[in-house]
C-alpha cells in the first residue's frame, strides 16, 4: 500500500526520533547467534574495504550488527527511503540519498568519495532494492567493491518469531526475545577490471551465492 506524503513525513519524523533506538531495543533482546564475525574483524584489521550485502527484506538484524562500524549506505529518495534513512542515521550509518531513477549517480559518487577518505572503508548495500525483484542483485554492490578494491560480504539473518510486511520485499521484523541467527559469509573478492559480459556473469554468480546463503538460513528453524 502506497502511503500519502503526509503520512510518510509523520513516519519519517517518528523514525528519526525513535527508529534507531527501537532497532537496538528489539535486537538486543534477541537470543542471537552470530557466525562469521571474527572473519569480518580479521579483514577489517588487514585494511580491506568491505561491502556488506543485505537483502532488502532481511536487513533489520543486519542493521543492528553492522551499525558499530558506521557503514555508508545509499537510500532511495522515495518516501519510504526517507523513513529508512532516518532509522539508519539513528544507528549512526552515513546515508546518501539516490536510486537508479533519481539522484543515484550523485549519491554513489558521494559514498565513494567519503569512503576513500576513511581509514576503514565499510559500506552496506540492500542489493535488490529499492523496487526488487526480491533477492536479485543489482550491479551497484559489485561496482562499489570494484571502485574500493574490496570484498562483498554476504549477510543472512533469520528469526524464529517475526512479522512480515506486505510489500514486494516482505520486510521482516523479529519479535522481541525471539531466537535468531545471523551469518556473515565468506568475503567475495571482486576483480576491479571486470566489465561487459564478464561483469554480468560475475554479478549473476555473486547474486546466486548471496541468495543461497540467505535461503539456507531461512530453512533453519523449520528443521529445528
Amino acid at each position: 500500500m502506497r502511503l500519502s506524503t503526509a503520512t510518510q513525513l509523520k513516519l519519517s519524523n517518528i523514525a528519526r526520533r525513535w527508529g534507531g533506538g527501537l532497532v537496538r531495543l528489539i535486537c538486543s533482546s534477541l537470543r542471537l547467534d552470530v557466525s562469521g564475525w571474527k572473519r569480518v574483524q580479521y579483514y577489517l584489521a588487514a585494511g580491506h574495504p568491505l561491502i556488506f550485502q543485505f537483502w532488502h527484506g532481511d536487513m533489520f538484524i543486519s542493521w543492528y550488527l553492522t551499525a558499530p562500524l558506521h557503514p555508508a549506505a545509499i537510500v532511495s529518495q522515495a518516501g519510504d527511503g526517507e523513513i529508512a534513512s532516518a532509522v539508519l542515521e539513528g544507528l549512526h550509518f552515513e546515508t546518501f540519498r539516490g536510486s537508479s531513477t533519481r539522484g543515484g549517480r550523485q549519491a554513489y559518487l558521494g559514498l565513494l568519495r567519503t569512503l576513500k577518505q576513511r581509514p576503514h572503508k565499510v559500506a552496506a548495500f540492500a542489493s535488490d532494492g529499492p523496487k526488487g525483484p526480491a533477492r536479485r542483485m543489482k550491479p551497484g554492490t559489485l561496482v562499489a567493491a570494484q571502485h574500493l578494491e574490496g570484498y562483498v560480504v554476504p549477510v543472512a539473518t533469520t528469526a524464529r518469531w517475526s512479522i512480515r510486511a506486505q510489500g514486494w520485499d516482505h520486510f521482516v521484523i523479529p519479535l522481541p526475545f525471539s531466537r535468531a541467527i545471523a551469518s556473515f559469509g565468506k568475503p567475495i573478492k571482486i576483480d576491479p577490471k571486470l566489465k561487459g559480459a564478464a561483469f554480468d556473469k560475475a554479478l549473476l554468480e555473486v547474486s546466486r551465492l548471496c541468495k543461497t546463503h540467505q535461503e539456507q538460513l531461512d530453512e533453519y528453524y523449520s528443521k529445528h
